[in-house]
């Protein structure tokens, strides 16, 4: 599959989306965070942009989200995070929020990153994205 190329209007777009975006290189490294996704992981872009995505991810399941983003990106396609993980994004005072994150794959000067659309969610993961795709 080819994915569609990045261009810098779009990628400046989602800077300024009111929906939370974080833009991850192949590495896992955080590439941008819009201020909506600031509010949702508690961070300033700052502090975070060119650390481990990892950071957002809940401890003690670092680790194993780390074979998940090698697979997603070995094999990337538009698609949902599992929902059937229940997926939590976590604050730096260890405070979980739970999120639905829709991934997109894309090229950005010819490397392969991930474009995370992160909503926040009452309910089940399952629940929210039927919500989304209006079932």
């Amino acid at each position: 599959m080819s994915e569609p190329v990045i261009t810098s209007d779009e990628l400046a777009a989602l800077e300024q989306s009111g929906e939370a975006i974080v833009v991850v290189d192949v590495s896992g490294s955080i590439r941008l965070m819009n201020e909506a996704a600031q509010k949702t992981f508690g961070v300033q872009s700052e502090d975070v942009v060119g650390e481990s995505h990892e950071l957002l991810v809940p401890e003690g399941l670092q680790w194993g989200h780390q074979a998940y983003r090698r697979g997603y990106f070995a094999e990337p396609s538009p698609r949902w995070m599992d929902p059937g993980l229940d997926p939590h994004g976590q604050r730096p005072d260890g405070s979980l929020v739970p999120v639905s994150v829709w991934l997109e794959p894309r090229r950005l000067e010819g490397s392969l990153i991930v474009v995370a659309h992160v909503s926040e969610r009452t309910g089940s993961a399952v629940e929210h994205i039927g919500a989304a795709e209006g079932r």
